[in-house]
């Protein structure tokens, strides 16, 4: 039986490519290859444990996309800490101990009135913890939290190693890879964070 293909049936099948993948749709428009806002701060913390219900902001580090950064650990009972933190995260805390009612203060005073976006890697732990600690009525950031791994996955790249990701970022755009590698420090991730997502929309707009 001969099939009669119309306009439509063409365009629909010009939106997919030799290997089935689907492309631009008919009439698609794409999108603006930048973020909606440039007003964020970049946001990574360590937990006692990653239990939601019974973990605790560790350390936090907060850094501006100007580079100017705040790094602070909270005075935790060490008998909280899990195994793993124990082993991987404890014996590279290297800052001054603040009580958590400081902690909240300095992370206001440092985000400021403006309310940025706080963009986090895997950002359900990162909120989360950071909401534990600071209440809704010293909360310095807009209530929409951008998530850096979720952006990777829709870019067609593994989320699951934010340093990984890094170097094959830098490798696309010809830069080299963050000197900032040691990872489970929050200061160090968050430098981390910000070195890769500005590569990231650097690679976006090429």
């Amino acid at each position: 039986m001969e099939v009669k293909t119309g306009s439509a049936d063409l365009a629909a099948a010009a939106a997919f490519s030799d290997t089935g993948k689907q492309k631009h749709p008919p009439n698609h428009t794409v999108m603006p290859l930048h973020p909606f806002s440039d007003d964020i701060v970049f946001l990574d913390a360590e937990f006692t444990s990653l239990d939601p219900y019974t973990g605790e902001i560790l350390s936090v580090a907060l850094v501006k996309p100007d580079g100017s950064e705040l790094y602070l650990e909270i005075d935790r009972d060490p008998g909280t800490l899990s195994p793993w933190v124990a082993e991987h995260v404890l014996p590279f805390l290297d800052g001054p101990r603040v009580a958590p009612d400081d902690a909240v203060i300095r992370i206001r005073d440092f985000v400021g009135a403006d309310e940025p976006f706080p963009v986090s890697f895997v950002t359900p732990y990162d909120t989360v913890f950071l909401r534990k600690l600071v209440p809704e009525s010293a909360w310095p950031f807009r209530r929409y939290p951008i998530d850096f791994a979720a952006l990777l996955f829709a870019s067609g790249l593994d989320p699951a190693n934010l340093l990984e990701n890094d170097r094959i970022l830098s490798e696309k755009i010809g830069v080299a890879p963050s000197e900032h590698r040691r990872m489970h420090h929050a200061l160090n991730d968050a430098q981390l964070l910000r070195d890769a997502y500005g590569k990231f929309f650097r690679y976006l707009a090429d």
